[in-house]
């Protein structure tokens, strides 16, 4: 477990303390940080499914691969001894 020092508004914090007591404030920071990230995760994943679902893009990605990688089997080596 970390110790965070963090900062938040005057208001915020008013309202955190009449949320929760001072020895359940960690668990109530973190457990809202939590449902943040996952929520934030979740969001995300569902962009990099609709993307992923948009066949021209798709295309377009593997054109750039194929321009990405022409060349590089004829390169000199950099090893020089």
């Amino acid at each position: 477990m970390r110790t965070l020092s963090i900062t938040i508004s005057d208001e915020l914090y008013n309202a955190l303390k009449h949320t929760a007591s001072p020895r359940q404030m960690s668990k109530f920071v973190s457990e809202a940080v939590k449902e943040k990230l996952r929520t934030k995760n979740e969001e995300l994943y569902l962009a990099y499914l609709e993307a992923s679902l948009d066949q021209e893009r798709e295309e377009e990605l593997k054109e750039w691969d194929t321009l990405s990688l022409e060349g590089w089997e004829t390169m000199p080596s950099s090893d020089h001894h």
